[in-house]
């Protein structure tokens, strides 16, 4: 049950007609905030979902950067052996090289 429904059975009416404009202008400054309370929880609602949207994205972007650093770290060891095989090939290459 709402208290506000309570207000308006409270009053007579002429009373609930308008009849005092201080009332009045109290009652359409209450529906007035009342409706920007409405328009802000839209705007939250449409600002969660927003933010939904972009944490799945940041975590999918998170993912492929993932996938992204651990084929660079696999390139570098595959690069890394490259280069101690063709040490050594020169190595051995200079060794027979300079034999007397």
């Amino acid at each position: 049950m709402d208290p506000r429904d309570d207000f308006d059975d409270d009053l007579g009416p002429d009373e609930s007609a308008g009849g005092e404009p201080l009332i009045r202008e109290l009652r359409l400054e209450m529906v007035r905030l009342q409706a920007q309370i409405d328009q802000i929880a839209a705007a939250a609602h449409d600002r969660a979902d927003e933010i939904a949207i972009l944490r799945a994205r940041l975590a999918e972007l998170e993912a492929r950067l993932g996938r992204i650093q651990a084929r660079h770290r696999r390139n570098l060891r595959i690069w890394g052996a490259i280069a101690a095989l063709y040490g050594t090939v020169l190595g051995l290459a200079l060794s027979y090289v300079l034999r007397p």
